[in-house]
């Protein structure tokens, strides 16, 4: 569990942003297979043929499947709606020592596999950064610019939504419905990550959604940076609805909403915070809880006032199988 405390400076500073650098390098995980997400496997299918061109090894390379990637290709923005030419060269002018010294902790963290190839990259991390910021704008160019319009009003939505919710709820019902993982009680609490506990300092937090952030929760709190949390925007899997299937085995086998909420349910979630992830709408996604409840493949808990559903082992071994 990771604890952010916040003083009354940093509640009042709370604020939005939109990077389209986060969804381009965020776009290359899941290219990357560092999970398996059928929520993207449109997207994927989509855009195989041209991600088959473009050369992305330096930045797979840095993000392992469990691990810690450079912070410094991904910057937190600091316009609310940032430019990806204005992210791209904050990239390629990112201080040399913090290139290193990242590159070094994404080396050694859970022994990436990739370390000879980081080694390499150390002996000249001038020429390094270069190489990375080209590969990130190659990717920007042909993944994700040209579905940027779609893509930023989503992000556009989910910012609004959020917006009311702060004004209505404040804080607690921000964060108590921003990730299933989050929970406020005069802090933030992040039930399921492993970073130390950290006091803000006035900054505030800003907070970004991703479209190629679900299902995960990534938090930006080290020195240098502005405090950062980057979320699953809601309503993203509307994105690749018109986009052609990939084969996907679980999407097969129980169709693509079922296999989506099936693998979503790590961490464990609620049916609103399905709906609210998804689009969808809350008896529709009752209703295929309800089938994979019957089919012993998920579990539900009460907590509170709260029914959170969770994978069972039967379901675990199915996503794992649909892996491969």
């Amino acid at each position: 569990m990771t604890v952010l405390r916040f003083s009354r400076a940093d509640a009042l500073r709370c604020r939005f942003g939109m990077s389209p650098l986060w969804e381009t390098v965020s776009a290359v995980r899941v290219l990357n297979g560092s999970k398996h997400r059928p929520l993207y496997s449109p997207w994927v299918a989509a855009k195989a043929e041209a991600a088959a061109r473009l050369d992305l090894t330096m930045l797979r390379a840095v993000q392992p499947r469990s691990g810690f990637t450079p912070d410094f290709l991904t910057p937190p923005p600091k316009a609310s709606r940032a430019k990806f030419s204005t992210e791209i060269a904050r990239v390629r002018t990112a201080p040399l020592d913090v290139v290193r010294a990242e590159l070094i902790r994404s080396r050694d963290e859970l022994n990436n596999p990739a370390a000879p190839a980081i080694d390499r990259m150390l002996a000249d991390p001038a020429g390094t950064r270069e190489r990375f910021a080209d590969q990130i704008e190659s990717a920007w160019t042909t993944l994700i610019e040209p579905d940027w319009p779609a893509i930023s009003r989503v992000l556009e939505d989910d910012i609004a939504h959020r917006g009311e919710q702060l004004t209505s709820g404040g804080l607690a019902k921000l964060f108590d419905d921003l990730h299933p993982t989050l929970s406020w009680n005069d802090r933030l609490i992040a039930s399921r990550y492993r970073e130390p506990d950290s006091e803000l300092t006035g900054e505030g937090l800003l907070l970004v959604p991703g479209a190629f952030a679900w299902p995960y929760l990534v938090a930006v709190v080290a020195p240098g940076y502005q405090p950062t949390l980057v979320y699953p925007a809601r309503g993203a899997a509307r994105l690749w609805d018109d986009a052609p299937a990939a084969p996907d085995p679980l999407a097969t086998l129980l169709g693509r909403t079922r296999a989506t909420l099936l693998t979503a349910l790590d961490p464990p979630a609620t049916t609103s915070a399905l709906a609210a992830q998804y689009g969808l709408a809350l008896g529709t996604v009752a209703e295929h809880l309800k089938a994979l409840y019957g089919a012993g493949l998920v579990t539900r808990r009460r907590t509170s006032h709260q029914v959170h559903y969770r994978r069972t082992d039967v379901g675990q071994a199915v996503v794992d199988a649909s892996v491969g």
